[in-house]
Order: C-alpha cells, then structure tokens, then sequence
C-alpha cells in the first residue's frame, strides 16, 4: 500500500465519519415548515420528454463525431 492510497483512504473514513455524525441532527421546524417549500410529489418533466431529450442529444453527438 503506497502513501496516496493510505491518504485518501483516511479521507474517505473521515468524511464517511463527519457524514454520519452529522446525520444525526434534525433541522428545526423553522427550515422545515416554511410556506415556499418545493413540491417534490409532483414532476417537472416528464418521463418520456427526458427520454426524447436524451435521445436527441446522443443523436446530436454521434452526428458531429462522425463529420469530425
């Protein structure tokens, strides 16, 4: 084991540790019950319109590699 992996490898488990400590707090009901909060039960976009974005945008990549 050389010395970077030793040295990121104690980053990660820090930052795992400092992670779950943190979880362990609850925000008040202050940041919790405000009136502008998102709606997160209701989508943005569809699931077919994401679908055809992404189809046309992988279209759009294979078309320019290919004059490229």
């Amino acid at each position: 084991m050389d010395a970077n992996s030793l040295i990121f490898g104690g980053m990660a488990v820090i930052s795992l540790a400092i992670f779950f400590y943190l979880g362990r707090f609850k925000a008040s009901s202050k940041q919790t019950d405000r009136e502008d909060r998102i709606d997160w039960s209701t989508r943005q976009f569809s699931v077919w319109k994401m679908f055809l974005y992404a189809l046309v945008l992988v279209g759009g990549i294979v078309l320019v590699l290919q004059f490229i």
